[in-house]
C-alpha cells in the first residue's frame, strides 16, 4: 500500500532515524502508534483529513479489517512502515508533504462580515450541535459572554455531570476573559479529561478556545507571542489528566496545529471568504467524531465570541 501524505514535522524525523513504535488504538478510519519517545502518530485512510502527525493511506480501507491490533510493533522508517506481525508495508515514496502550521497569511475579513459570520456560527450551533457533548454546560455562560444567548433558543438542561463541574468550568472562564496568565494553568487542569471518549467533550472544546485565540490574535494584529504564550499556559498542567490522545490534541492546538477541516473553517471565518464556503468549512468541522466537532465549534464560537467582543459591539444583528 502507497501513502499519499505526511506531516512535514513526522517526514523530518523518520529522515533522521527510525522510530520504534507500538500500536495505541485502531478504528476503521484511522490507527494510532505511539513511538519510542511516547509520541502519538496517526494513520489515516483515504477518507481521513490530514492533521498534526499524521500519515495518509491513498486508499479507503478498514484498518480494523486488516487485523492491526493494539501493541503490535511498527517501524516507521525514511521509506516505509512495516507493521511486523501482519507482514504490511505502507510505502512512503512520492508522498506529498503536508504543513500543520496555522495559517496566518490571509487576507482578513471586514468587520462586519466578521461579526455576521459569527452570529451565523452560533445559530447553526444552535439549530444542528449535537447536545450531547459539551452543549449543557454552556448554559453556565449565560449573561456571562456577549451571544451565548444565540446558543440557548432551545431550552437546555445540565445534568448532574455539568452540575459537578459547572463552578470549576465557570473558573476558568472567568480566568480566560481577564487573561489570567498566572492562573490560567491550574483552571484549566481542573476540567480537563471532562467528558468521554478519546477526546473528551471538554478538551475538544478547550481545543477550540485556543485556536481562536491564535487565529483572532492574528486577525486583530494583537502579538502573536501573547497568544502562543496564554495557549501553553492552558495546557502546561494537562500531563496525565486526559487521554493520550487528547493530549496530544490539545498542545498541537495550543500552537494553532489542526487538521485541514478547522484550519480552513478560520481562515474563512476571520479572511475574505464567501459564506457559501464558510458554511461548508462549519459543516466539515460539525461532522468530525460523534460530538468533537460540536464541541470543537462551541470552543471556537465561545472563544471568539470573548476575543471579538470589541468587533461586536452592542451585540449580533439578524
Amino acid at each position: 500500500m502507497n501513502e499519499s501524505s505526511i506531516c512535514k514535522v513526522l517526514d523530518r524525523r523518520i529522515q533522521e532515524e527510525d522510530l520504534q513504535c507500538v500500536v495505541h488504538s485502531v478504528f476503521n478510519n484511522s490507527f494510532n502508534v505511539l513511538d519510542h519517545e511516547n509520541k502519538l502518530i496517526t494513520y489515516l485512510n483515504s477518507n481521513g483529513t490530514m492533521a498534526p502527525n499524521s500519515i495518509k493511506i491513498g486508499q479507503i480501507i478498514s484498518f480494523n479489517n486488516l487485523g492491526i491490533k493494539p501493541k503490535m510493533k511498527i517501524i516507521v522508517s525514511q521509506r516505509f512502515t512495516i507493521i511486523e506481525d501482519l507482514n504490511i508495508i505502507l510505502i512512503h515514496d512520492e508522498v506529498k508533504i503536508w504543513d500543520g502550521s496555522p495559517n496566518l497569511n490571509f487576507n482578513k475579513e471586514n468587520k462586519e462580515k466578521v461579526k455576521a459570520k459569527l452570529y451565523k456560527t452560533g445559530e447553526i450551533l444552535s439549530k444542528k450541535g449535537n447536545k450531547e457533548g459539551i452543549f449543557p454546560i454552556i448554559k453556565a455562560l449565560d449573561k456571562r459572554i456577549l451571544g451565548i444567548d444565540v446558543l440557548l433558543k432551545d431550552e437546555i438542561i445540565m445534568g448532574k455531570e455539568e452540575e459537578f463541574i459547572e463552578d470549576r468550568f465557570i473558573k476558568f472562564i472567568d480566568s480566560y476573559i481577564y487573561n489570567n496568565i498566572d492562573n490560567i494553568s491550574q483552571k484549566a487542569k481542573d476540567i480537563v479529561g471532562f467528558g468521554i471518549g478519546l477526546t473528551p467533550s471538554m478538551d475538544d472544546f478547550l481545543s477550540g478556545m485556543m485556536i481562536s485565540r491564535v487565529y483572532s490574535y492574528y486577525y486583530l494584529d494583537y502579538p502573536m507571542e501573547k497568544a502562543y504564550g496564554f495557549n501553553n499556559a492552558i495546557v502546561s498542567k494537562i500531563k496525565d489528566k486526559t487521554t493520550r490522545i487528547s493530549q496530544e490534541m490539545l498542545i498541537y492546538s495550543s500552537r494553532g496545529e489542526v487538521n485541514d477541516y478547522i484550519r480552513e473553517l478560520m481562515v474563512s471565518f476571520l479572511g475574505n471568504a464567501s459564506l457559501d464556503y464558510f458554511y461548508s468549512n462549519i459543516d466539515k468541522v460539525m461532522r468530525i467524531g460523534e460530538t468533537s466537532g460540536t464541541d470543537i465549534l462551541l470552543g471556537i464560537y465561545v472563544g471568539s465570541c470573548i476575543l471579538l467582543k470589541e468587533i461586536l459591539g452592542g451585540g449580533f444583528n439578524d
